[in-house]
């Protein structure tokens, strides 16, 4: 992490357009920080965890509330987005209510520890005050 960066030449994509191979060089001149595209990887092992990152947004879209106010109208009906990760097998030592940052995604917390492989670990998003984009059903 931090080391420079790879600039990627060529991606190659199996029948079904999944990604399996890069290639590139490497500019371990250039900034981390400068750099627009980023792209974070683990190394494909059996210790990796399984995760569900849990993302939440309000429950009333409206800024105030009024009297009349149609429950059906105001009401978000996208409160909730889980997205499937797989992270660090270290994140198996993760205790319930410990904050982790996720590198280029944000603080979480952990509410469900590692268990066993085929469980994952769940983690709650927590928010940090910036404008955000409303989740949606994707």
């Amino acid at each position: 992490m931090d080391w420079g960066n790879a600039i990627v030449k060529e991606i190659t994509k199996d029948e079904d357009g999944r990604v399996t191979a890069l290639s590139g060089v490497l500019n371990l001149q250039g900034s981390v920080k400068t750099t627009k595209l980023k792209l974070t990887w683990l190394p494909e092992t059996n210790e990796l965890v399984k995760l569900i990152l849990t993302e939440f947004d309000y429950i009333i879209k409206e800024k105030k509330v009024e009297k009349n106010d149609d429950v059906d109208t105001i009401a978000n009906p996208y409160t909730k987005k889980e997205t499937l990760a797989l992270g660090d097998s270290n994140m198996r030592n993760l205790q319930r209510g410990d904050v982790i940052q996720l590198e280029r995604k944000g603080y979480y917390r952990c509410d469900v520890p590692f268990v066993k492989p085929s469980k994952p670990i769940v983690l709650f998003s927590i928010p940090d005050g910036r404008p955000h984009q409303p989740l949606s059903p994707n």
